[in-house]
């Protein structure tokens, strides 16, 4: 099969990669659609140690299940995903470190990440995932709409942490396809949310969304929103939004680039991302008492009941289509600031 791979330092599409077989309690899924993602063209840059297929956000149908005779009922019920298209949560959890038992799974001590660590990716003709984190996508939402869903989640995932509902005044500060769905999200529960963005194209988005918005550059930093989400996953971003934020107000960092594990005790990088490198002034922080909370992934299948719902607009927001054949040029055009989301048609 093919697949989009990183090895030695290198990217390339490796024509005649082994077909990938699925263990027990996994599924095999055949790919229809793959997003690229910031994460993904960080992997591909950097990479995390190994050999990995990259690729983590995708729809795909369910080609094969492999249910042990033994398997718990829960498992075995979900052998009935066969054949069926589905979005894939590209975490995959222990279920038994400290971190699940103690109901916090999202931080799995031993958590990889499809495409992204120790786990293969769905840059390739097909994908081995556990049947646990499939979840089915409705017939009446097209495969351009399911392929947002992780990301969409994430956006849900920022608007429980901070309430949004209970927030007179929240912005949200990028306009990366984080940003974007972050601010949709929130406006259902707070009228009051606005975005800050740095491209005009953007804004004529957000005016067809009913979200208030401004350009950057236009706001005044006034110090009076109780929350601001920052989705630029940079230095800048955290240094304007300590500029946004009120006193005792919050500040949710939510980098659309940040998905692999974090291990205890783990260095930090000796060249660290070039969005981070800068210094940041933390003293307002101080100052001003503002927590500063961190916001990664959320739940998949509330994702995709909002988008079967049409109670999320994703028209307009996938603006590359490419071929695995062309996964090569397609990650140069994810790279591209005037791009929202490339995908990869397998």
């Amino acid at each position: 099969m093919r697949a989009l791979r990183h090895d030695a330092g290198k990217t390339r599409l490796v024509a005649d990669f082994p077909d990938v077989v699925a263990g027990p309690g996994e599924a095999r899924v055949r790919v229809s659609l793959a997003g690229i993602g910031p994460a993904d063209i960080k992997a591909a840059r950097q990479g995390h140690g190994a050999s990995l297929t990259l690729g983590h956000e995708f729809v795909g149908v369910v080609d094969l299940v492999n249910v042990p005779a033994d398997a718990a009922p829960a498992l075995r019920e979900r052998a009935a995903l066969k054949g069926r298209r589905v979005v894939v949560s590209p975490s995959i959890l222990c279920g038994h470190c400290e971190m699940c038992r103690a109901g916090l799974s999202a931080h799995c001590r031993n958590r990889r990440v499809i495409g992204l660590y120790g786990r293969e990716g769905c840059f390739a003709d097909y994908v081995v995932v556990p049947l646990g984190n499939l979840v089915a996508v409705p017939d009446r939402v097209e495969d351009e709409r399911a392929v947002l869903a992780v990301t969409l989640g994430a956006a849900l995932h920022t608007a429980q942490m901070i309430r949004a509902e209970s927030k007179s005044f929240v912005t949200v500060l990028g306009d990366t396809l984080l940003a974007l769905l972050t601010s949709q999200a929130l406006t259902r529960v707070n009228a009051s949310v606005r975005l800050l963005g740095a491209r005009r194209d953007r804004m004529t988005l957000c005016e067809r969304w009913g979200v208030k918005h401004r350009l950057i550059e236009e706001a005044g930093r006034r110090q009076d929103q109780d929350a601001v989400i920052d989705c630029t996953g940079s230095a800048a971003g955290l240094r304007m939004a300590v500029q946004h934020v009120r006193p005792r107000g919050r500040i949710v960092l939510a980098s659309p680039g940040a998905s692999a594990p974090f291990a205890p005790g783990q260095p930090l990088a000796d060249e660290p991302d070039a969005a981070w490198s800068a210094p940041v002034d933390l003293t307002p922080v101080i100052t001003n008492e503002v927590q500063v909370l961190g916001c990664r992934d959320g739940l998949l299948p509330e994702a995709v009941g909002l988008l079967e719902r049409q109670e999320i607009d994703t028209a307009g927001l996938v603006t590359g289509r490419y071929a695995l054949d062309e996964a090569m040029a397609a990650m140069e055009a994810a790279g591209d600031e005037r791009q929202i989301k490339v995908v990869l048609k397998i």
